[in-house]
């Protein structure tokens, strides 16, 4: 039985699988590798996902819901259609339509899946990963960090040489930036860094405001579908400038509204998201223990690093051509899908070797002889440590014959305790004795699945205690999780069947909201017709009245028709 790969995105999301000594990216029902991760719930309870949800996101916005994965392993809910979701939730149904492309493609069922999350992904984000796979009945016991999984991809498909690399990943929502170090089949990651809110969708919301701020319009009091229709129109003046050197951001609003932006303008308007980067490039740079000069290459990964001012960026910051990787937007799942087949043991993959690190830094919190009610963070594991890593540190008591002492166990690289993320407790009987006499041993074990295993010992009375640390405070377990996976299982996914009609069908609402004038018109005209005939039940008749219908749309958007 195949195991997956699949890089759940922020903006897409793809699956991947080792087959016949190759990765092979699965396709979904409209032949596309790139699934959007964006989820639509409609009155009836029937679920969307992709393409179709996209196009609700203006025409529905009340239904419809994008760049959920920011928000994971937070409590945000969602509200679609009087329903509430959690980010997880969301994501496990883009999780379960990814799941259900595999099976028709590969023709079994599908039950194990290895998923690329952001290296800067903390404690109680990737346990939310996990949580969305379960709940999309999917066993997810590896996780891989997506510029590990990109550096891997790299190294096997692109023919890289032995050396030290920079691995750039700049996607739709976040940042991870690595330094990796590839010789004699081991790809070693050495350092990561990276920012979890910093993406493709930043620059579409700064183009956005540009829009906003030329035509005096507040970009705050848009309702949810005006918004999601002029982030549209950004992101696509976005992409024309990857190929063009000037872009129109064109939207309706009270009449044709435009502006004009080149490289140079958005470069200016994403100055503050580059000076975000920058520190995260100096950050990696500094924990690797190495320089610029000592990289032999940067390479691009990500669908956002293909714009033209992130090259310029890292040039004139870093003063190194940068180089775009082999299908940026794909690589992290085919990396995701060479990680599956090493879990599978592929004879084609046997001597290939991983090394992960520990992005956050583990410790305890310990007394704070200036301010006792603000402790301070002591680490065990520092970041960038090498996975699986095992180490220990000893503590001693701060009252004197106390009988107990109780250990909190932090994530993160806060100074102070506050700063950081509470991953449990322990606490443990001790010997009574004077202040400052205690012998506590505290052992952190932190396996490459993220599982935390802490053990607290008084060496002098013998008593130990331990925990297995995996989560934080609001994760479902047990009884609630599998109450909770059966709940989803009535949320039906849109079957394969007539999914492109739907798509057309939504898109030609999306259309009619955002165009005036003959444009409007033409776009009505469309619709009645397609709706006619598929009154009609006539499937020839209904194929060719599609046909026309994506024809006209794509001349309205100025896009390249496809039969």
């Amino acid at each position: 039985m195949a195991v997956i790969g699949i890089d759940l995105g922020t903006t897409n999301s793809l699956v991947c699988v080792f087959a016949d000594g190759q990765t092979r990216l699965i396709p979904n029902s409209f032949g596309e590798m790139l699934t959007p991760s964006v989820v639509s719930v409609a009155k009836d309870g029937s679920i969307d996902v992709g393409a179709v949800a996209k196009e609700r996101l203006v025409t529905h916005p009340e239904s419809a819901a994008a760049s959920f994965k920011r928000f994971m392993g937070t409590n945000k809910v969602f509200e679609l259609s009087g329903r509430k979701f959690t980010p997880q939730e969301l994501s496990s149904f883009v999780l379960r339509q990814l799941k259900e492309d595999a099976e028709r493609f590969l023709g079994e069922t599908v039950t194990e899946a290895v998923i690329s999350v952001p290296a800067y992904f903390n404690d109680d984000q990737r346990y939310a990963t996990k949580e969305a796979g379960e709940l999309a009945g999917l066993r997810v016991e590896r996780l891989i960090n997506e510029p590990s999984a990109a550096a891997l991809a790299a190294s096997r498909l692109g023919g890289k040489e032995e050396g030290s690399f920079l691995v750039f990943d700049l996607g739709g929502g976040t940042l991870d930036v690595s330094v990796v170090d590839y010789f004699d089949n081991v790809i070693e990651i050495i350092a990561v860094s990276g920012d979890n809110h910093l993406g493709g969708d930043d620059f579409d919301e700064k183009i956005a405001r540009c829009f906003c701020e030329q035509h005096q319009i507040s970009y705050d009091e848009l309702s949810s579908g005006d918004k999601a229709s002029l982030l549209q129109c950004a992101e696509k003046c976005k992409r024309e400038l990857s190929v063009s050197k000037e872009a129109a951001c064109t939207f309706e609003m009270g009449g044709e509204k435009k502006i004009t932006l080149d490289n140079a303008k958005l470069a200016e308007l994403g100055q503050d998201l580059f000076d975000r980067a920058a520190r995260v490039m100096a950050r990696v740079l500094s924990d690797s223990g190495r320089s610029m000069e000592e990289m032999d290459e940067i390479i691009l990964v990500g669908g956002s690093s293909k714009m033209p001012v992130v090259g310029f960026f890292l040039l004139t910051a870093f003063g190194k051509q940068p180089h775009m990787a082999a299908s940026p937007d794909e690589i992290v799942a085919m990396g995701a899908g060479i990680y599956a087949g090493i879990k599978e043991r592929k004879e084609e993959l046997r001597d290939l070797v991983l090394t992960d690190i520990c992005p956050f830094t583990l410790g305890i919190d310990v007394i704070n002889n200036e301010d006792q009610q603000n402790p301070v963070m002591s680490p065990i594991i520092e970041r960038n440590s090498i996975l699986p890593s095992s180490r220990r540190r000893f503590y001693t008591n701060i009252v004197s014959y106390q009988a107990k002492m109780l250990i909190k166990i932090y994530q993160g690289e806060g100074y102070y305790c506050r700063e950081n993320i509470c991953l449990g407790e322990i606490e443990i009987n001790i010997a009574r004795k004077k202040k400052g006499e205690n012998r506590i041993e505290v052992c952190f074990t932190y396996d490459i699945n993220g599982i935390l295993l802490v053990e607290v010992a008084d060496l002098d009375k013998g008593t130990k205690e331990q925990a297995v640390l995996a989560s934080g405070n609001s994760r479902l377990k047990g009884e609630d999780l599998k109450r909770r996976v059966e709940e989803l299982k009535s949320y039906k996914l849109a079957p394969p069947g007539g999914i492109r009609t739907k798509l057309a069908l939504a898109r030609g609402e999306r259309l009619f909201i955002q165009m005036t004038g003959e444009r409007r018109r033409a776009v009505g005209t469309v619709m009645g017709n397609l709706h006619m005939t598929m009154g009609t039940g006539n499937d020839r008749m209904i194929s060719k009245s599609l046909k026309e219908a994506e024809a006209v749309f794509d001349l309205l958007e100025g896009k390249k028709h496809r039969e």
